[in-house]
């Protein structure tokens, strides 16, 4: 009887573990800032629980708030509505590249080239 209630625990201890395990952020989560000044957006923040939001040069507030999901450890959609008009919905793919830098791509076209903030 003792040997399965051990059993039982260890088990339970490994699902919690791999359920946890399973919960890690993505790469893309964390605060990024623009790299080029021919930049469509100048910072993207990435928070944890699937909300982004995306200014533009010069924005205080975000002008921007999305929704995001990963498609790969490298890659992140997102689905945002403008401030000014909550009726539009824009698509994004934030591109995370080998060094550490992310491209924003809108319709195959880069809007913004980032690297994660310090």
């Amino acid at each position: 009887m003792n040997r399965a209630r051990t059993t039982l625990s260890l088990l339970g201890a490994l699902t919690l573990l791999l359920a946890l395990t399973g919960c890690s952020p993505h790469p893309a989560a964390g605060n990024w800032t623009a790299t080029a000044e021919d930049s469509q957006f100048s910072r993207l923040e990435v928070t944890y629980e699937g909300r982004a939001n995306l200014f533009e040069f010069g924005e205080e507030k975000a002008g921007r708030h999305c929704f995001w999901s990963g498609e790969s450890k490298q890659v992140i959609s997102m689905s945002c509505k403008p401030a000014f008009d909550t009726d539009i919905e824009e698509h994004y793919r934030l591109n995370l590249e080998g060094d550490g830098t992310a491209i924003l791509m809108r319709d195959d076209q880069a809007v913004a080239y980032f690297s994660p903030e310090p």
